[in-house]
């Protein structure tokens, strides 16, 4: 990962989109059609693929809110998603939208450091 980063957070979201968080919590948003989102799948290919991952770019509009977002939604089973969002104070450009999704292998690893799999394993069995 690079020193200076072009956003400003990111969260590990789970299953659920940001997108419900927001409408749950009552934040409006604005979602674009950002031809960004598609440039990046053809640029990191080997990372995302089109026909089962996703990109998604918005704003928040609540009053006071002056934030963007950019959602990565990453196959982790047939059914289901895995989400992290990049916070961003500007609408992302297109190499901050490359920066955020080459951040994305070295977060998730940085974030399964530590969990043993073998534990998981035994509370999965009883």
């Amino acid at each position: 990962m690079a020193a200076a980063k072009p956003y400003i957070e990111h969260r590990f979201l789970g299953v659920r989109p940001f997108t419900d968080y927001l409408t749950e919590a009552d934040v409006g948003f604005t979602l674009f059609e950002d031809p960004c989102a598609e440039a990046i799948f053809a640029e990191k290919s080997e990372l995302l693929n089109r026909e089962r991952d996703s990109i998604v770019i918005g704003a928040c509009t609540g009053e006071g809110i002056g934030v963007y977002f950019v959602q990565f939604g990453i196959r982790i089973t047939e059914s289901f998603l895995s989400y992290m969002v990049f916070i961003f104070d500007h609408h992302p450009q297109p190499r901050e939208l490359a920066i955020a999704a080459d951040d994305l292998e070295p977060l998730v690893l940085s974030r399964l450091e530590g969990v043993d799999i073998g534990d998981i394993l035994k509370r999965g069995s009883h």
